[in-house]
């Protein structure tokens, strides 16, 4: 719990709370039909504030950010305040106590709701830096990384003949290097690119047979002959990368199952293997249950990958453990 948070977001609550007596007791007192109208108005504005401050609080903002919507709302408490008062003060009315407080929630509301656009503006152009540096950050490693990885093999070449043990593994470490490359682009243009209607049945069906031929591995698929999700074409390497874990870590000769299924709104995708499964700690770490730190930081960008392209069409990855005795991991998608 963060308490500056807590307080920031506790005064817009209590700002209703305030604000809610004086019209209440108006209400009690027995007004006019006019009265009982404002009256019942500014509970519902009252009220709203006081829900407003737990919404606030949950939002995906920033401590800052939500200091920064507590301050719209204060402003808006301290300028219609000192306006009414010197309203009021000039032109004595019945029941100004009642009034003011009608005028102020709804001013806070306002307030509170310029506070909120204020944030998302703020975010939005945080975002867009963010995204710039990405960009910039994204070129450099892939170029580094492709550049290294040219270097290392390069290198195999010279020293393959005197000693081929060790060429075979610097040769593996550029295949490494080379695989992060291409995920890291993946990831960068996943993002770039619209979601359209993308059949995953088809898509798997395209999987299976890539693998059946790139790593003589059968692949059993039970699917149905089109399932339409919202997606893009970067879905099939989100499902490549599964399949390519299955065959890398499943031993000699894995068993890889791949179901479609269709619900009402989603299609489910399950990878399934008979593999030794997922580490508990990296499951844990994709699935945002952890923080990554500097020991425990996951064996590399695969289930990233996945994670970060499915989400990118509505989606979301679950892990568990297959029938099989290996790995089950289950893409949701929108259905189109």
């Amino acid at each position: 719990m963060k308490p500056l948070r807590l307080a920031a977001t506790g005064s817009l609550s209590l700002t209703g709370v305030v604000l809610l007596v004086p019209i209440l007791a108006h209400l009690l007192s027995g007004p006019p039909p006019l009265g009982i109208v404002l009256g019942v108005a500014g509970v519902l504005v009252s009220l709203g504030l006081v829900a407003v401050g737990a919404v606030v609080y949950r939002l995906d903002v920033s401590q800052t950010n939500a200091v920064r919507i507590a301050g719209w709302n204060f402003l808006g408490i301290v300028v219609l305040g000192a306006v009414f008062t010197l309203v009021f003060t000039y032109r004595p009315v019945e029941d100004a106590g009642f009034l003011f407080s009608v005028a102020l929630s709804a001013g806070a509301v306002a307030h509170v709701i310029i506070g909120v656009y204020d944030v998302r503006r703020i975010r939005a152009e945080e975002l867009a830096t963010e995204r710039e540096r990405l960009a910039v950050l994204n070129t450099l490693v892939r170029h580094n990384l492709r550049h290294e990885a040219q270097r290392l093999l390069f290198a195999v070449e010279r020293i393959r003949q005197s000693n081929p043990e060790t060429a075979a593994e610097v040769e593996a470490v550029a295949d490494d290097l080379t695989e992060i490359n291409e995920n890291v682009r993946a990831v960068e243009e996943a993002f770039d690119t619209d979601v359209t209607e993308v059949d995953v049945a088809a898509t798997c069906r395209r999987v299976v047979a890539d693998a059946e031929e790139a790593y003589g591995l059968d692949v059993a698929l039970a699917a149905p002959e089109s399932a339409p999700v919202r997606a893009s074409e970067y879905l099939r390497d989100a499902i490549d990368e599964l399949v390519e874990n299955a065959a890398e870590h499943a031993g000699e000769d894995p068993t890889v199952e791949i179901d479609v299924e269709r619900d009402g709104r989603s299609v489910a995708v399950t990878v399934a293997d008979d593999g030794p499964g997922i580490p508990e700690s990296e499951r844990e770490l994709v699935a945002g249950e952890r923080d990554i730190t500097q020991l425990e930081h996951g064996s590399g960008l695969g289930l990233w990958l996945v994670r970060w392209i499915v989400e990118e069409y509505g989606g979301r990855v679950e892990f568990d453990e297959s029938d099989l005795g290996g790995a089950a991991v289950t893409l949701t998608l929108p259905r189109a």
